[in-house]
């Protein structure tokens, strides 16, 4: 569903992604993982236009996407969550989450996400900033699916939420992919949380592509060469 073949990202005068591939299969929940600062977030940005590539190929359902900007990029049903969730603070629940609908071309939000995320229906009239980490983070998925997306991105989707929602995220994960045939690109340094909802893994060290395959394929070997701080 989503290859990307042989990328070069530049930031000033530091070249970030080095001749970077990766290939996510449709159906599949792919988790892409390494150390920090190794180009993960570079990487997923670079996906949605957020960044720009100096070479190479980013191919969404076999159309070049490269040259498109990140709206464009969302009108072709590429739903993403950055790190840090980014939702508007000062905006209500109900605000946040429409404006996903831009992208949609549809005045009404997907019943999936009240499905989902029941306590965003009591809270649609709240401001986004007042509500807790979790809860900000649910926000933030629905506003993805607001487009009803084919691939959904997420950036480090556990991070600071507390252990109960972190279950509670994988489940929906689980769910929108088993249940739904939603793709997922994931980065995330659980361990535990990515062997649970994975199906793939892709590991990155300076800016490359050093390793990938199935879940079960991420032996002791790799984590100790590539993920152990």
């Amino acid at each position: 569903m989503l290859k990307v073949s042989s990328i070069n990202q530049y930031y000033r005068e530091s070249h970030t992604l080095w001749d970077l591939s990766l290939d996510v299969p449709k159906g599949s929940v792919t988790c892409l993982m390494g150390r920090n600062g190794v180009g993960k977030t570079t990487l997923l940005k670079c996906i949605m236009g957020l960044e720009s590539i100096t070479d190479g190929s980013i191919q969404f359902k076999d159309t070049e996407i490269s040259k498109l900007n990140a709206e464009k990029r969302a009108i072709h049903k590429i739903g993403y969550v950055p790190q840090g969730r980014e939702i508007f603070s000062q905006l209500t629940v109900e605000d946040n989450l429409n404006t996903g609908l831009v992208a949609n071309n549809s005045k009404q939000l997907p019943s999936i996400i009240f499905e989902l995320f029941p306590v965003l229906k009591e809270m649609l009239h709240r401001r986004g900033g007042d509500l807790s980490g979790g809860q900000q983070q649910q926000l933030a998925l629905g506003r993805a699916l607001a487009i009803e997306p084919e691939l959904l991105i997420l950036d480090e989707p556990t991070e600071g939420i507390q252990p109960n929602i972190v279950r509670e995220i994988g489940d929906i994960i689980k769910k929108l992919n088993q249940e739904l045939g939603l793709t997922v690109l994931l980065v995330e340094q659980k361990l535990p949380f990515a062997r649970r909802v994975a199906s793939n893994f892709c590991i990155l060290e300076k800016g490359r592509d050093v390793a990938n395959g199935s879940i079960n394929e991420l032996d002791d070997q790799l984590i100790d060469k590539y993920l152990k701080v």
